[in-house]
């Protein structure tokens, strides 16, 4: 099955033939069962099985009611169900929702599928023309009558001949009338106003001397121009030192800040702050739990409210915020929640939760938009949003986006966002991935890194070593669990979703109250579980790498590496989960002969960190070394790798 989603305009497509049915009309009375109206039948196509609609009760917008509804039967080609369906069920929940019917796909094995449609008699005909829409093959032409460059054009404009006497289209002239209509588009566009700084006499009183030590002093904040430094452009303005030099002209953002006991902005928010307000565009490096969440979001609000088309008349929402998981989403939209800022509405859109409730909430109108990049390419597909409404873009923890493949979903979710937006982009570390994406969607930004762009850990956690056979992870882990004190936290990583369940399940077994998250569990689980822990009903977490970034439980004492993460970036993003807000930690690692490829860089960490290296950790990295070194020399041949080459463990209680 191909890309079902219109990739050109609504009036684009030209029509070649219908498809021709047979449509056989079954109508009779049903009986009401209402075992079969909450939850939706499983379809098969081809001879696959997927269960692509399992989802809860009055999910497909099927209303249920005392009224008799009918049936009818239609068949169209087993080479079009896939129309129907839409990616992961997206299309055919769309469909019951909007007719308020229901919609049953039979065995796709042969020519033909049959579909029978539930529901009252103008459900059925609204829903069987929808499907007769969908289903019309479509060649990928330009419109007939539309204008190019000024003058009516034809199909015949964007055809062209080629040297064996094909009549081909022409691609470059293709492009240039997609290029045109979409600047139209951008044209009529409402404009947008992004400089609300007005800088405060003492900030810009500030001699150069004294903001170079301020940087020094605040963890050697580095601020310049990510890529040309044009000599049309500003300066990088100073840094603002109190909340009232960044605020003062809007009370009610200090009002609300003053609201959260904060005492002074942290070393990220007094650069980024009038960077933001400024209007330009700005990449934040640095750790977790530097408080890039609220130097990106109240400059967003004023932001929204400073527009000059009022709110209630812009045509969709004006700030998207994108994060790569949905715990990170949902933390984002608590945090949102805690600013009363002049009526802004958010919503949070995240696979896993209500799509259609996440519909109804987007359609009523919102102005922010906090969003995981699988569920808004879901939306946008199926254009229930559009982002050429955008003007204030974040792409939060873009390094653990690119890590998890959200590329192609980012690109196509904002291919059309106007191109006079204001972008944010906050990440851990600068890969050449990141720096991609701040090329292609960000003009002129400024970077600020807080700290070195060195990988490095928070030096608030002590970080401790074990080594052990991987047998013997499970009893020494008991044995910790056994000493802790009553009002230790801990989070206990595993590299594998299984291993988390079986943990979870064992600890539970024997007593131990914990919870587990791990991307197996249904949302509501996921959120039961984080909820736990932030409440304090339950002391220990089991997670996987779902639970490393952009977590934040209050108190957490403890990071246990059950299993060693396999890249070291994980490791940083693991560990400091814990030592938040000027508060210290402990992070224990088991390491075992597999993970031996790690400890070169592990080494690194420690040290940057003042932490103690185990003899042990030196000697691993030492064999490891000379183990590549030996394979290099016998072309690839030879050494137990997998077996840390005959590395002998000794276990050592380091907690």
């Amino acid at each position: 099955m191909g890309d079902w989603e219109e990739e050109w305009d609504e009036s684009a497509p030209v029509v070649v033939a219908p498809p021709t049915y047979r449509t056989q009309t079954y109508y009779q009375n049903r009986d009401g069962r209402s075992s079969n109206r909450g939850r939706g039948s499983r379809g098969q196509h081809s001879s696959s099985n997927t269960d692509w609609r399992a989802r809860g009760d009055d999910s497909r917008g099927y209303r249920q009611n005392n009224r008799q509804d009918n049936n009818k039967k239609i068949h169209i080609p087993s080479s079009k169900v896939g129309r129907v369906i839409g990616k992961g069920g997206s299309k055919i929940r769309d469909l019951e929702y909007e007719c308020e019917a229901k919609i049953k796909i039979g065995d796709s094995s042969g020519n033909d599928t049959d579909i029978t449609l539930f529901g009252t008699d103008a459900a059925i005909s609204k829903v069987e023309k929808m499907i007769n829409d969908l289903t019309i093959d479509r060649e990928c032409r330009p419109p007939k009558n539309n204008s190019y460059n000024g003058a009516n054009s034809s199909t015949n404009e964007f055809l062209t001949v080629n040297s064996d006497g094909v009549e081909v289209l022409d691609w470059a002239k293709l492009n240039a009338y997609h290029d045109q209509q979409q600047q139209d588009r951008w044209a009529k566009l409402p404009p947008i106003v992004k400089d609300f700084y007005k800088e405060d006499p003492e900030v810009a009183a500030m001699p150069p001397e004294e903001v170079k030590r301020w940087r020094l002093a605040n963890n050697d904040i580095q601020v310049r121009r990510t890529f040309d430094n044009k000599a049309d452009l500003k300066d990088i303005p100073n840094p603002v030192l109190t909340f009232e030099q960044a605020f003062k002209h809007y009370p009610e953002i200090l009002d609300e800040i003053y609201k959260q006991n904060f005492t002074h902005p942290s070393p990220i928010q007094s650069q980024a702050w009038p960077i933001l307000l400024r209007g330009e565009d700005m990449i934040g490096i640095a750790q977790t739990g530097t408080g890039k969440t609220l130097a990106f979001l109240l400059p967003a609000l004023i932001h929204i409210d400073g527009q000059p088309t009022p709110r209630e008349e812009r045509e969709g929402p004006t700030v998207l915020i994108l994060a790569p998981t949905r715990e990170l989403a949902l933390q984002i939209d608590k945090e949102v929640s805690k600013y009363q800022y002049r009526g802004i509405k958010s919503v949070c859109i995240y696979g896993g939760g209500d799509r259609r409730e996440q519909i109804n909430v987007v359609t009523k109108g919102v102005d922010i938009v906090i969003a995981t990049p699988g569920r808004l390419n879901d939306l946008v597909m199926a254009r229930h949003l559009n982002a050429i409404n955008f003007s204030y873009i974040v792409l939060d923890e873009a390094d653990r986006m690119l890590d998890m493949g959200f590329e192609p979903q980012i690109r196509k979710s904002l291919f059309d966002v106007r191109p006079d937006r204001q972008c944010v982009m906050t990440s851990a570390t600068w890969p050449a991935g990141v720096r991609r994406l701040a090329e292609t969607y960000m003009k002129d930004p400024i970077q600020v890194n807080v700290g070195s762009l060195d990988l490095a850990a928070v030096h608030t956690v002590t970080q401790k070593i074990m080594f052990l056979e991987e047998d013997d992870k499970v009893e020494y882990l008991l044995e910790f669990i056994e000493s802790m004190d009553p009002n230790d936290k801990v989070i206990i990583f595993c590299g594998k979703k299984a291993t988390a369940s079986h943990i979870s399940s064992d600890l539970v077994c024997k007593g131990i109250m914990c919870q587990s998250l791990h991307g197996d569990r249904d949302q509501s689980d996921r959120e039961a579980a984080l909820e736990d822990m932030v409440e304090g009903t339950v002391n220990i977490l089991v997670a996987t790498d779902v639970a490393s970034r952009g977590i934040d439980i209050k108190d957490l004492t403890h990071v246990i590496n059950l299993d060693f993460p396999r890249h070291i970036e994980e490791y940083v993003h693991r560990i400091g989960r814990t030592g938040r807000a000027g508060k210290t930690g402990i992070a224990l690692s088991f390491m075992t002969r597999s993970d031996w490829a790690h400890a070169k860089e592990l080494i690194s960490i420690l040290e940057e960190a003042n932490q103690e290296v185990p003899e042990e950790l030196r000697l691993m990295a030492e064999r490891f070394d000379a183990m590549k070194a030996r394979r290099e020399r016998d072309g690839g041949r030879g050494g137990r790798g997998g077996r840390g080459g005959g590395f002998r463990l000794g276990r050592r209680d380091r907690w």
